[in-house]
């Protein structure tokens, strides 16, 4: 599965680079949050928000990390108090019916 994701980044990064090089005279004017950018390069404005949106996923990647982290710890902890339990369970002695 990571090599298929490996291969799916490795195109992405491909078709990136391809646009930006086909596209590397074309000049655009931006308006950021009413800052006016005139007489952009379009190969950086694609690099920007090429960089923006690893940096937005791995946010929310970091912050999926720590949610499955915390939930195997409690797991961990769960599985090990039951086990502790099922072995004092099975230590206890028979008790014969007269």
């Amino acid at each position: 599965m990571r090599f298929v994701g490996l291969v799916f980044v490795i195109l992405i990064i491909g078709f990136m680079i391809g646009f930006m090089v086909l596209n590397s005279q074309a000049r655009v004017d931006l308006d950021i949050f009413g800052q006016k950018v005139t007489d952009m390069s379009l190969s950086v404005v694609c690099f920007y928000a090429f960089v923006a949106g690893m940096i937005f996923v791995l946010v929310f990647a970091l912050a999926d990390e720590i949610v499955l982290r915390s939930s195997l710890h409690r797991l961990r902890k769960e599985n090990k108090n039951l086990r502790k339990e099922l072995n004092a369970l099975r230590n206890l002695p028979f008790e014969e019916q007269e």
